[in-house]
């Protein structure tokens, strides 16, 4: 008669909060890594991460980074370590770079926060940033490539115009342009903007020598003592096109008009769109604008809502601050680590959780609401300096980057994925794909693509909780062990068994090789053009439904059964290049003969 076996065959998430020997038996607990629950109900390893630009050795993490979608359709990610402002250019005047370029270095700090701002003038999105000290930083956005110059005009390649491109034309404008020995060069102009030839140009920039096609971008702006001499400006935010901003050291948070980012000033009574003075109980911490409302985190404990109110007569407009009900400790830690997620915000608190604050189904007012509660012991474990958190494909990423581990939330599923370990400090989403920075060079990688970590191999383990079979007081026993999924000939897992908690009752090993034909179903064939003989196959596809894809495996290891009352089972890689995907596992169990003479006393 054959044996049957008890399978479990869907993965119900990542949770540790509960004790491993009371947890469901479909959970994957603590010691898991580096493997995901994918769609498909499988238990599969991440994929790896790759190098997006030049590799660099140097011991700077990257400390900011923003994605910018500007209002003209370009996309340009930016980055920052050590004293530099980078940005990424993929073309530009239909020339290639695909690489990360200074925008401007000799920075005090680079921990920029970053937001965008839409200048009537001009009539282009700019991207404003702080950088904690009294200023406000602007940058256009704009690129294009040299042509040729005099000595008070540079040309640009192309049949745009420098305005079309996003060079400013009003103000204090400055470009620059890297030389044929990689400096970049700094000009003023005052005029030009509409043709492809700047004018007023100066100093002379045929005293030194640029090759056609050398990068050109627009400088940074500076606009000093805003909202006020001395201000410490830490966080900065945009709804309806009025500034925010907060300081680390201020209860204060300033607010600007909607026309103009500088100007910080107010009427009594206030005019719409002027600015204005908020003052909070506590230091600013985060920013997080949503719909109709600027919500700002302050000290450890506090959250508040702001509001415009038009008066009957629409000549003034009251601006107020609404604080939440919270409980203690409930703040943002950081401005990083808040984040939005469609009409919730999600953000780390100072207990630590990860929270959503959003309005709930038949509730006005924001409400609070734990996310991190199944994997607790991991977030009292965690340090979040220096971390960041991401909203993307439904899922919510956080990198720590003290303990080298991000954690992710997967809204669809409704559950945590295991701990990945991911050497990165901040995330970026480039090109509709998740990238993060690292948090130990100056480096960038495209993140879960690959089978391994910038050549370097991943260590893959899978532990699911302990299993008793619903009966936590007999001794159960079981001979063998079935296990299925998808397996590349060069893996080979290790499949553990701890009979009894931390397997004090035995402990056993068994190798599931994938390159055991004894052990495959189908082969993960190609059937592209030239493989088989005309009407042998489909052109270009296959009859097996695994075609292109890993070969599929059953396993049973067996042995000499061992009584315990439960058993914990743990699959784990480390070979280079590794793919799996496990599908089904469980024993044979069965009653054991003894009963529990040992434990009566």
């Amino acid at each position: 008669m054959a044996k049957k076996f008890e399978l479990i065959d869907k993965p119900t998430g990542y949770v540790t909060k509960p004790d491993k020997t009371n947890t469901s038996p479909s959970s994957l607990v603590a010691g898991s890594q580096n493997v995901l629950i994918n769609d498909a109900e499988k238990i599969t390893g991440r994929g790896g991460y790759t190098l997006f630009g030049v590799a660099n050795s140097a011991l700077t993490p990257i400390v900011s980074s923003h994605e910018w979608q500007t209002s003209t359709g370009n996309e340009l990610p930016l980055r920052s370590y050590d004293d530099e402002l980078e940005v990424y250019i993929g073309t530009a005047e239909g020339r290639t770079f695909n690489s990360w370029e200074k925008l401007k270095d000799a920075w005090a700090t680079v921990d920029f926060v970053f937001t965008t701002w839409w200048n009537t003038t001009e009539k282009i999105d700019l991207l404003l940033f702080v950088a904690g000290d009294a200023n406000i930083y602007e940058w256009s956005g704009a690129k294009t490539t040299f042509a040729s110059a005099t000595a008070t005009t540079i040309t640009k390649e192309g049949t745009g115009t420098w305005g079309a491109s996003r060079f400013l034309i009003g103000g204090a404008r400055q470009i620059r342009i890297k030389d044929s020995g990689g400096t970049w060069r700094t000009f003023t102009y005052t005029g030009g903007e509409s043709t492809t030839t700047l004018t007023g140009v100066t100093v002379d920039p045929t005293t030194f020598t640029f090759t056609a096609g050398a990068l050109v971008l627009q400088e940074v702006r500076t606009n000093a003592n805003k909202p006020a001499s001395g201000s410490v400006n830490d966080g900065i935010a945009t709804l309806k096109n009025q500034v925010y901003i907060g300081s680390l050291t201020s209860r204060e948070v300033n607010v600007s008009k909607n026309t103009d980012f500088t100007l910080f000033t107010f009427s009594s009574p206030r005019a719409p769109g002027e600015g204005a003075l908020l003052t909070l109980d506590n230091t600013w911490t985060a920013f997080a604008p949503q719909e109709e409302d600027m919500y700002i985190s302050a000290g450890k404990d506090d959250w508040y809502k702001t509001s415009f109110t038009l008066s009957d007569t629409i000549t003034s407009e009251a601006f107020k601050v609404e604080k939440l009900k919270t409980a203690p400790r409930q703040a943002a830690q950081t401005h990083d680590l808040t984040a939005k997620i469609k009409n919730s915000v999600v953000f780390i608190s100072n207990e630590p959780t990860l929270d959503e604050l959003g309005r709930l189904e038949n509730i006005n007012t924001p409400q609070s609401q734990p996310l991190s509660d199944p994997i607790k012991p991991d977030f009292d474990a965690a340090d979040f300096t220096n971390g960041h958190v991401k909203y993307f494909g439904n899922k919510v990423y956080i990198c720590c980057p003290a303990n080298g581990t991000v954690f992710i939330r997967d809204l669809d599923k409704g559950f945590w994925q295991p701990p990945q370990k991911l050497p990165i400090r901040r995330f970026a989403i480039i090109g509709g794909e998740l990238y993060g920075h690292s948090s130990l060079v100056p480096e960038t990688y495209k993140l879960f693509t690959g089978v391994d970590d910038n050549d370097n191999y991943i260590d893959f383990r899978i532990f699911f909780a302990y299993r008793n079979f619903g009966d936590r007081a007999h001794i159960k026993a079981f001979d063998e062990y079935f296990t299925e999924g998808y397996i590349s000939p060069n893996t080979t897992l290790t499949m553990g068994i701890l009979y009894d908690f931390q397997g004090a009752s035995g402990s056993a090993e068994f190798i599931i090789d994938g390159n055991s034909t004894a052990i495959l179903f189908g082969s993960g064939v190609d059937n592209s053009l030239g493989k088989e003989s005309f009407g042998k196959e489909p052109l270009g596809s296959s009859m097996n439904e695994n075609a292109g894809t890993l070969p599929k495996f059953r396993h049973i290891a067996t042995f000499r059964p061992t009584d315990n009352y439960e058993y914990q089972v743990s699959y784990k890689t480390t070979d280079p290049d590794a793919q799996f995907e496990l599908l089904a596992q469980g024993p044979n169990p069965k009653l054991a003969t003894v009963d529990n003479v040992v434990i009566k006393k």
